[in-house]
């Protein structure tokens, strides 16, 4: 569930990154510095393909020399996983008599059920299931359609190596409040995020590879700005970036304000959408007296 709901957050923010950036000398890494203590902050691709790494220098060796690693949620951790399965299994389903059919529009489910059976999926299985979920399991079997996993994500690449070196892991976030985000949509919203899925699956892999090259230039108000874009009308659609954007960053900064407090190095990977922008994380911390430097090649 947990990986489900990553890949679904990482395909509501690359529907905005039409083109692709070129590379520069800036890196997606940024340093912070404290009296005593230092945080490196990378932006995480939550899923990718293999020819990603190896990863530039810098970050490899800013991520060697920290005391610790931090993450959003460490998906690593059995219990989280564990807790992932138990909160899909309570507040992921639909309550009473209620089905997916008859908690979308008519028009969406007919197009799902076409959408289902072109791919291979068995949408009876998850009839019971409320639609952010199942919007979850399109995307992660669309993911995996075009050749981007989880796997080669840039969290898991960084957790994978913290286990083997030893080194503390840190959540920013719990599981519960990532879940949140999906679990608590509003009907209208539950539709309008099936039908993006559905219209935008076949330029996943295109987007990706925007995404990607635009992580690759270092550019984070350039991926901020196109987020934007995409934001959608309605003030139900802006109240749900707000939650999954902003309100998220600011709890992430005040826990990395807090670090530089003390007197440890610290490696954050967050994901490359919440660094940009006047509510980005760059910004918040600005506006708390940090020195922010971006690093280059």
């Amino acid at each position: 569930m947990t990986r489900m709901l990553r890949t679904l957050i990482v395909f509501v923010l690359v529907l905005a990154v039409a083109s692709p950036a070129v590379a520069g000398d800036k890196l997606f890494l940024w340093k912070v510095e404290g009296k005593n203590a230092t945080v490196h902050m990378t932006g995480s691709i939550h899923v990718g393909r293999p020819e990603f790494y190896p990863l530039p220098t810098a970050i490899g060796e800013a991520f060697l020399h920290a005391d610790a690693l931090a993450v959003e949620v460490d998906i690593s951790d059995q219990e989280v996983m564990q807790k992932a399965g138990q909160i899909t299994m309570t507040r992921g389903m639909l309550p009473g008599d209620e089905t997916l059919e008859s908690s979308v529009d008519p028009e969406i489910y007919a197009r799902l059920k076409a959408y289902a059976a072109v791919r291979g999926i068995n949408l009876s299985m998850y009839s019971k299931f409320r639609p952010s979920i199942v919007a979850m399991v399109l995307v992660l079997e669309e993911y995996k359609r075009q050749g981007f996993t989880e796997s080669e994500g840039v969290d898991v690449y960084f957790l994978d190596a913290a286990k083997k070196l030893e080194k503390e892991i840190r959540q920013l976030e719990t599981i519960e409040s990532q879940m949140t985000l999906f679990l608590e949509m509003s009907d209208s919203l539950d539709d309008v995020l099936l039908e993006e899925v559905m219209n935008q699956s076949e330029r996943l892999g295109e987007v990706m590879d925007s995404m990607i090259a635009t992580w690759q230039a270092g550019d984070a108000d350039a991926l901020s700005g196109l987020l934007q874009d995409q934001m959608g009308e309605g003030p139900e659609m802006e109240e749900f970036y707000r939650k999954l954007l902003d309100d998220r960053n600011v709890a992430i900064v005040d826990i990395i304000d807090y670090w530089l407090g003390g007197e440890e190095d610290i490696f954050v990977v967050v994901g490359a959408g919440h660094y940009g922008g006047e509510m980005g994380m760059l910004n918040l911390l600005r506006a708390k007296g940090w020195t922010v430097e971006q690093i280059s090649r």
